[in-house]
């Protein structure tokens, strides 16, 4: 954790450094146009600098950009494209713009799931790859545009500085996201894109893990419920994971009560749940709400317990990642122990009705049958 804590802190000075090395250039750039200070109107200053906002955000979005374009060359099914606090999402209905509110997913965001296991390491590396590259030729050509059309201007001209300065932040902007992404780090709960490729490509434990990690999101998302997935393969991935201290272990003990559950094993999925609840901190915030949910869940709907139910539902904060139907289940469980008969029905019927958007295709499945068993009950 202090490890973390340290590389996190180390990034955010390289954050620091880059903004405050742009903001110098803008200042130094006007001066070096010989117009003097007072001479410049304050909003040229002002823009300048909140130049760097939008440039931030080409940026980020032609990263993320690259990584969806290699998903989609190699096969992958594109769902979620988030940059800054813009969000389009993808449902059964077509794509869907959104104000992201998810501070962990600011700083940019693609899904694409694989819809198979075939050549999925190769696949996989060159998804992450695509990011990086997408930034490198991002800076290449903003830079090469700047160096010909703005570097050598000796023409005073307000709006063309500041459209140069656009391009070149863009610029540096750009190089600095594909030199820290293409660094192989742990930070935040994630690997960078450049740790996600050579772990991949090395062989050995990690890329065995990383290999199961894949192997286990594509058949679930692709359809397979928790029960019909191999245990075993799981098990095993989570001995190689805690064998090598890998952070994404805490994930397949999410797998293993899913399976539980899904089997009617209600004491080994508590185990496993507790298991899950107990690694929690190796989860990013934003997605750690996911643990909340499914312990919020888990005791309204097979242990009957409201107090643990509502004790979990207290700490969920409501998140992108996070299915409407999940949650509307969730509440139709609690409202149910609360003797909400009414509420507790029309929350399964929004359930339902949300159930098609579920990304994990094989954990819909399994919530189907459950919201029809607590249907029953209620009714």
């Amino acid at each position: 954790m202090k490890q973390k804590k340290q590389t996190q802190k180390v990034i955010s000075l390289l954050i620091f450094t880059i903004i405050g090395a742009a903001v110098g250039y803008a200042i130094g750039k006007m001066a070096a146009t010989g117009t003097p200070s007072s001479d410049v109107p304050a909003w040229v200053k002002i823009s300048t600098i909140g130049l760097l906002i939008p440039a931030f955000l080409v940026a980020i979005g032609v990263h993320e950009g690259g990584h969806a374009v290699a998903g989609v060359k190699v096969g992958f099914d594109f769902k979620m494209y988030v940059v800054g606090p813009f969000m389009w999402e993808k449902d059964t209905t077509g794509w869907h713009f959104k104000w992201n509110k998810n501070v962990n997913t600011a700083g940019g965001m693609v899904m694409c799931l694989p819809t198979d296991t075939v050549d999925l390491p190769r696949r996989f590396s060159i998804f992450a790859a695509g990011g990086p590259l997408a930034s490198l030729l991002l800076a290449v050509v903003a830079y090469g545009i700047y160096a010909l059309g703005f570097k050598e201007s000796t023409e005073v001209n307000l709006v063309k500085e500041l459209v140069g300065s656009f391009i070149l932040f863009t610029a540096f902007l750009s190089t600095f996201f594909f030199i820290v992404t293409s660094v192989p780090m742990h930070v935040g709960g994630f690997y960078t894109d450049g740790a996600r490729v050579i772990r991949l490509l090395r062989g050995g434990d990690r890329a065995q893990f990383d290999s199961f990690i894949l192997k286990f999101v594509t058949q679930s998302s692709g359809g397979v419920r928790p029960k019909l997935l191999n245990v075993n393969e799981i098990e095993e991935t989570l001995a190689i994971g805690q064998r090598i201290n890998e952070p994404f272990t805490v994930y397949l003990h999410s797998y293993l009560y899913q399976a539980a559950l899904d089997k009617d094993e209600v004491e080994k999925a508590e185990k496993h749940l507790l298991n899950y609840i107990g690694e929690a901190e190796n989860i990013p915030d934003g997605i750690r709400n996911t643990v909340w949910q499914e312990a919020a869940f888990f005791y309204a709907y097979a242990k009957k317990d409201l107090a643990e139910a509502e004790k979990f539902w207290q700490q969920f904060k409501p998140a992108a990642m996070i299915s409407k139907a999940q949650i509307f289940a969730t509440e139709a469980a609690i409202e149910n122990l609360r003797d909400n008969k009414e509420v507790a029905l029309a929350k399964i019927e929004a359930a339902e009705k949300e159930i098609p958007n579920m990304i994990d295709k094989g954990m819909a499945v399994a919530l189907k049958e459950k919201l029809e068993i607590l249907k029953s009950e209620i009714t």
